[in-house]
């Protein structure tokens, strides 16, 4: 019998296995390959683009290396109404979750100026949509590929996974849950000064469904996320595309 008692499911996976599997099994040959891209464009590009035409001035988004950005993030999530954040064996039927206030960190490292990656940690303090109305504490922390104009105005995308989890009273509400989660979205940037940047990101947060392996159901469930943040950044010179003269 499933975590959520029902008969014609027969696979029982603890939430430490299904994270393990959707992170490692799923994630991990995507992020390892973004990892080598970055580095070889770090490397590469550079060292290509200078040898190719030594007398001209190198422009300032390839003079920038090594860039850090540290800051946070406050916003909304829409949880899916067919989310799978459950206990096991807490309930056969779906119990919603009403959006919620949105907060968190960020730490970004940028080898070149359009090219990252970056890891988030959030907890969204919200209470069930009917059901007792009872608190609920949705959690979250994962990484991601950025991908970014090098631009002071600068559209990006972000691709990624980690983990979505929920904490609340087992007997009353949902019970607690951590399961593997992906993501894809975009936004956009706003180099205030080259220490200061502000964002907005839209995200799809993509996780396993309650009905998942039912007979109609859907094996995945979408939550939208929507923040603003701000961001100290470290190893920018300039908030230019070209250096002037």
């Amino acid at each position: 019998m499933s975590r959520r008692c029902l008969p014609h499911q027969s696979l029982i996976q603890s939430p430490v296995e299904r994270l393990v599997h959707g992170l490692f099994h799923k994630l991990a040959p995507v992020f390892t390959l973004a990892l080598v891209a970055t580095v070889a464009m770090t490397v590469v590009v550079p060292g290509v683009a200078h040898a190719a035409d030594p007398a001209k001035p190198t422009p300032a988004w390839r003079k920038e290396k090594h860039i850090l950005e540290i800051g946070g993030y406050l916003g909304v999530l829409f949880p899916a109404a067919d989310h799978g954040l459950y206990a096991d064996g807490v309930t056969r039927t779906a119990k919603p979750i009403k959006p919620g206030f949105d907060v968190g960190l960020r730490f970004a490292y940028l080898p070149l100026r359009f090219i990252g990656i970056e890891v988030e940690g959030g907890v969204v303090p919200t209470k069930l949509s009917g059901n007792g109305g009872y608190a609920t504490t949705v959690f979250a922390a994962r990484g991601h590929v950025i991908l970014q104009m090098p631009t002071r105005l600068a559209l990006f995308i972000v691709g990624g996974g980690g983990m979505l989890g929920v904490a609340s009273d087992g007997s009353k509400a949902l019970g607690k849950n951590i399961d593997g989660a992906l993501h894809v979205g975009g936004g956009l940037k706003y180099y205030v000064t080259e220490k200061v940047v502000l964002r907005i990101d839209g995200r799809d947060v993509i996780s396993p469904a309650f009905s998942k392996g039912m007979a109609g159901g859907q094996d995945w469930a979408h939550s939208g996320e929507f923040t603003f943040g701000a961001s100290f950044v470290l190893g920018r010179k300039s908030t230019k595309m070209l250096p002037r003269g």
